[in-house]
């Protein structure tokens, strides 16, 4: 075993992991092991299957299933499959590739996970859609689905919310939802260890399934089955809420003390706020409530810390996700206790109609700072005065080093070395132009000009796009569309 691969059998102690690798010691480090190990490569979350290609001796030895499917589809069937012996099952794909397994995962989840095994789907979502064809928000897919989400901040926690997931999929019987962001999932640092658990049953040891002793009244929805999956919804959340709130998921810092304004931040969005309110000197000063479950939220807690408060801030990448569950649960708060004073909501949009947070592409500290500033003096004008020149400082910093300007030289992106679709390419540039050869039609045609249209889909090819051969792409249409 390489220098490497040790890092993952070590128990004890702090270490050093990316994001992705953190995945895999996560799924190490769950209670009673991980039997599946799938899913579908796709920036950012493939060095996930770099890493378990590299543990596979490891994986081996441990009788752990762990393989690329053929999609993303079939890995969320293999992690539905996995619950009919109760067996432990996670799958990884990017964010578009939520899209392709959308079907297979509602299903999965309305026929729920078993008690004793459970499912954790993580989704790699690109905020800055930096290596992503569509805008993607999996918050909304899994939504839909009535799938829960989980959402780490921290390396740390990246490790630490496998098992975690799996704890609430087998309370709840729900599929759980984990958000990784570009910047955790190819970023990285240290973390606590703890020891690892190896599933005793596995490829070394499998089981026999009974098909006498399963119900598919419970398995197999077809009409009316689904819909009675469907109203047994609200049980099946009332135990996901109690179990997080019984593991701490959700948790509040900093003071209320002269508080008129809250924070409520998920993910990566959290070191980003810490970042900007320690550069604004206000750290500790604001009560910070942290999701790890920002759906569906403890309305319970979110209640109490919303009556606490003026002001509500909330900060997310993306769309304002967290924010609308946060307005409409305090708005049916209102409405049931006349009377009682509950903050107002901000994020997308702050006082009087100025814009918030934006709701395209993601976070960094400088923006947070810039909405940040805008927010106080909105909001609270003493303390915008009073932090008037620090407020001023950070904000000519920003001003200086985003005027920089640097020549980078240009390189196009284009095919690897030995890859077929350069060969591909060639040969369809070369078919393009002759059938736009009127000689070359009419000798051996006898018709006129043809010029050819070229629609593609999401791969490798899509970098058809480029020259030498933006000839060969003119629409563009999703994945797995051949």
């Amino acid at each position: 075993m390489s220098l490497g691969e040790e890092r993952f059998t070590e128990e004890t102690g702090w270490e050093i992991y990316t994001g992705n690798e953190l995945l895999v010691k996560g799924a190490f480090e769950t209670p009673g092991g991980v039997h599946l190990l799938t899913g579908y490569p796709g920036s950012p979350v493939a060095a996930f299957f770099d890493t378990i290609t590299k543990l596979a001796d490891l994986i081996k030895t441990k009788g752990i299933c762990a393989r690329i499917a053929n999609n993303e589809a079939l890995s969320a069937a293999m992690v539905n499959g996995a619950q009919m012996m109760g067996l432990r099952a996670m799958t990884v794909f990017k964010s578009v590739g939520g899209h392709v397994a959308a079907d297979a995962l509602a299903l999965a989840n309305l026929a729920g996970t078993h008690p004793e095994g459970g499912a954790v789907i993580v989704f790699g979502d690109d905020p800055w859609s930096e290596s992503t064809q569509v805008a993607a928000d999996s918050r909304y897919l899994c939504e839909h689905l009535h799938m829960p989400v989980i959402e780490p901040a921290t390396p740390q926690e990246i490790k630490d919310f496998v098992p975690l997931g799996f704890r609430l999929s087998q309370a709840s019987g729900l599929c759980m939802g984990y958000i990784l962001t570009t910047a955790l999932a190819d970023g990285g640092g240290s973390v606590e260890l703890r020891p690892n658990h190896w599933p005793q049953r596995s490829m070394l040891n499998p089981g026999v399934i009974h098909t006498d002793q399963l119900n598919p009244e419970e398995t197999v929805l077809l009409p009316p089955r689904t819909g009675r999956k469907e109203v047994n919804l609200p049980e099946r959340y009332e135990r996901l809420i109690a179990e997080a709130r019984r593991l701490g998921v959700n948790t509040i810092s900093g003071s209320f003390e002269r508080a008129k304004i809250g924070f409520v931040v998920a993910g990566q969005s959290y070191q980003y706020l810490l970042t900007a309110l320690s550069r604004l000197g206000l750290d500790g000063r604001f009560p910070i409530l942290k999701l790890g479950l920002c759906y569906p939220l403890d309305e319970r807690q979110v209640a109490e810390f919303a009556s606490r408060l003026e002001n509500v801030v909330v900060v997310e990448e993306r769309r304002g996700f967290v924010e609308k569950q946060l307005a409409e649960l305090v708005n049916r708060v209102r409405q049931l206790n006349r009377g009682t004073r509950f903050a107002d909501v901000w994020g997308k949009r702050f006082p009087s109609g100025h814009e918030g947070f934006p709701a395209a592409l993601g976070l960094h500290p400088s923006i947070v700072i810039q909405c940040l500033v805008k927010f106080f003096r909105l909001a609270d004008p003493a303390l915008a005065a009073q932090c008037g020149s620090r407020f001023e400082r950070e904000l000519a910093l920003i001003r200086e080093v985003s005027s920089r300007k640097f020549d980078l030289p240009a390189r196009t992106p284009t095919f690897c070395p030995g890859c077929p679709h350069r060969d591909s390419a060639s040969a369809l540039l070369e078919i393009s132009q002759k059938f736009l050869d009127r000689d070359y039609m009419s000798k051996h045609y006898h018709r006129e000009p043809v010029d050819l249209v070229f629609h593609g889909d999401t791969g490798c090819y899509t970098m058809l796009m480029f020259p030498p051969n933006e000839r060969l792409m003119h629409n563009y249409s999703g994945m797995g569309l051949g």
